[in-house]
């Protein structure tokens, strides 16, 4: 459904003198033809089993995805904003007011729970930057992390019951502006700017976080980000659309070439306290 180049492999049955039983096909070597033509002939044999191997990425041009807030809804027709570009393998990221980031394959039937704060196409290397109150230790605790694992939902905030999250930026480079109660008799302390990206480092999403201030806080204000050249997303190459044709000669008798699956490894965070 998304457009993968699969690799399956083709199993023939043992009938008469057949030399070859057994084979891959990789649809990315297939080209795109017209919705009429017959197609590439793949054997003339009996086949006794045709099995999914590889599950490759996907090879459609990405679409664009809008999000309605009228109605909550994905749309593909304009509606609402603008979430991004979307290939087959691209995930949805949702922040909600509890504090739990959740990642998911976007689908037009997909619903948004009314404490949602955050929606926006999922960039795995682009960090989350959040401030909580940790209801243990009364103090306001500020962390920057990573989401690392895509179809999943995590808390990223203390488990604590009057633990509760202040806000949370996706900007690169967030700033925030800390304001003070004014104590009876005396002037306030003059408001304090605080640069997020310099006042912590990347942590894990389970990490702790530093503490913010030890100061009485009034109010936590957002504010605009330091500049950044976000990277470009890099474009989707164009899809060659052969004609309607009639390839009834060309048989698939031969083993494509194998693939290598690299897994990622994860680095565990060292020296920081955690959540959990």
């Amino acid at each position: 459904p998304n457009g993968e180049a699969e690799v399956v492999t083709i199993n023939l049955r043992q009938v008469g003198s057949i030399k070859k039983l057994k084979w891959d096909i990789d649809f990315a070597d297939v080209l795109i033809k017209g919705r009429a033509s017959k197609g590439n002939i793949v054997t003339k044999y009996s086949v006794k089993r045709i099995e999914l191997k590889e599950k490759g990425v996907s090879t459609l041009k990405p679409r664009k995805i809008w999000f309605d807030d009228v109605v909550r809804r994905l749309n593909v027709d304009g509606r609402g904003e603008l979430l991004g570009e979307f290939r087959g393998d691209d995930l949805l990221m949702v922040v909600n007011q509890k504090g739990v980031a959740k990642t998911f394959l976007p689908t037009m039937t997909s619903r948004f729970d009314d404490d949602m704060i955050v929606l926006e196409k999922w960039n795995p290397n682009k960090p989350l930057s959040a401030i909580y109150w940790d209801g243990a230790k009364e103090r306001f605790y500020v962390k920057r992390f990573l989401i690392e694992q895509g179809n999943r939902e995590d808390l990223f905030i203390s488990e604590h019951a009057k633990s509760y999250l202040e806000l949370v930026s996706t900007d690169w480079r967030p700033i925030v502006e800390l304001e003070f109660p004014k104590p009876r008799g005396k002037d306030a302390k003059p408001n304090l700017s605080v640069d997020i990206e310099n006042f912590i480092a990347i942590k894990g999403i389970k990490a702790l976080g530093n503490q913010l201030t030890s100061e009485k806080v009034k109010n936590i204000n957002l504010m605009d980000p330091l500049p950044y050249e976000e990277p470009e997303e890099q474009e989707a190459s164009d899809i060659e659309v052969v004609d309607e044709e009639d390839l009834s000669s060309q048989t698939a008798n031969a083993p494509s070439k194998k693939t290598e699956n690299v897994k990622d490894t994860e680095n565990d965070d060292e020296g920081q306290i955690t959540l959990f």
